[in-house]
């Protein structure tokens, strides 16, 4: 039978339906569907757009606490893809001369982006941080939305009874993202890039947009004959997502600059740069949806944010041009290294 729970503030760290069946306990956690939804939120997005995943609703069974540790490894590793891919040469666009490419950029995760601690609710007839048969821990380790897909089993000290079961991650490796972009050389040894989705409708899931503009300079015209191409550059960016009801949700923004030298051998393009950059994520606020027996609640969960790790950059790349045909790929060394990978045409 479903058994009636009043977790009172403890209820704004996540959604629980417990069950009583055969003299145990058991919780389910109603954020299993997250790792799949938050995860292709941007992803998809970028390239073809969200089908059917509601990423306002489910976000909205996440409370402050145990939110952030979840899903905050793969949005900083989206903070730090946002980041990448914005050239793949020195030699900027002659007057009108263009690029039209899809990055993808790959994120490393590191071990620690694995697991985060997850602070257990308080459980009538249980108590929480308690030494006997009946205790069970306040906290325990649990895996992200990029941990191992096994789930996190919390029971009784004794071992006899279970009370929670966490549901694991994805078992990411990196975390990938799509991202279009444009580039137009102007005069001056100017070249704009823009990178923009318009407002698309999800379905019932809300709408999202994005948004990024750069500007980058060629400096080896004042120095003569120097022997490499040498460019300075500056991109804001910035993404939103609204749930269906229009109030929005989730806010991401990254702003770089840098500089990048590159020399051309043939249809090679060898390039290196140094990048200082931020990134973070603004989700909320929101009201957590949580269900007590066979009613539902909503209390208010404050906005919280989600910092990108690198603060700089220093990358090497080559690039292939062969006729109008670009393809490059850049290696990041950061706090969050950065593979990224591009292909498109360029007309210069």
């Amino acid at each position: 039978m479903i058994v009636h729970i009043d977790f009172c503030h403890e209820l704004l760290d996540i959604s629980i339906v417990v069950d009583k069946h055969s003299n145990s306990l058991f919780g389910r956690l109603s954020m299993r569907t997250l790792q799949a939804t938050i995860l292709f939120s941007v992803i998809v997005v970028f390239s073809a757009g969200l089908y059917g995943q509601d990423v306002g609703a489910e976000l909205k069974k996440m409370g402050g606490t145990n939110a952030p540790g979840y899903v905050g490894p793969v949005m900083a590793g989206w903070g730090a893809g946002l980041n990448s891919g914005f050239f793949h040469s020195a030699d900027l666009h002659s007057v009108l001369g263009f690029d039209i490419q899809v990055k993808m950029t790959l994120a490393g995760l590191s071990d620690e982006d694995k697991t985060y601690k997850f602070q257990t609710p308080s459980i009538p007839g249980f108590v929480r941080g308690g030494t006997g048969a009946s205790g069970y821990p306040t906290e325990v380790v649990a895996n992200t939305v990029v941990g191992k897909k096994d789930p996190t089993i919390v029971k009784t000290n004794d071992g006899t009874t279970t009370l929670l079961t966490i549901p694991g991650g994805l078992d990411l490796p990196a975390a990938p993202l799509i991202v279009p972009q444009v580039s137009i050389g102007l005069p001056f040894g100017l070249e704009v890039m823009g990178r923009f989705l318009p407002t698309t409708k999800l379905g019932d899931a809300g709408k999202v947009n994005f948004v990024g503009f750069g500007l980058r300079h060629d400096i080896d015209q004042y120095i003569p004959l120097f022997p490499v191409d040498i460019a300075v550059h500056f991109v804001t960016q910035k993404f939103n997502y609204e749930d269906e009801s229009g109030k929005k949700l989730i806010t991401a923004s990254g702003t770089a600059f840098g500089v990048v030298a590159s020399k051309s051998l043939l249809f090679l393009t060898l390039y290196g740069g140094f990048q200082i950059e931020s990134s973070s994520w603004d989700v909320g606020p929101y009201d957590a949806v949580v269900t007590l027996g066979t009613t539902t609640t909503t209390v208010p969960v404050s906005q919280f944010t989600i910092e990108g790790k690198n603060k700089s950059r220093l990358l090497v790349g080559v690039r292939l041009l062969l006729a109008i045909i670009n393809v490059h790929a850049d290696y990041s060394v950061a706090s969050t290294p950065v593979v990224t990978l591009g292909a498109g045409i360029t007309f210069r």
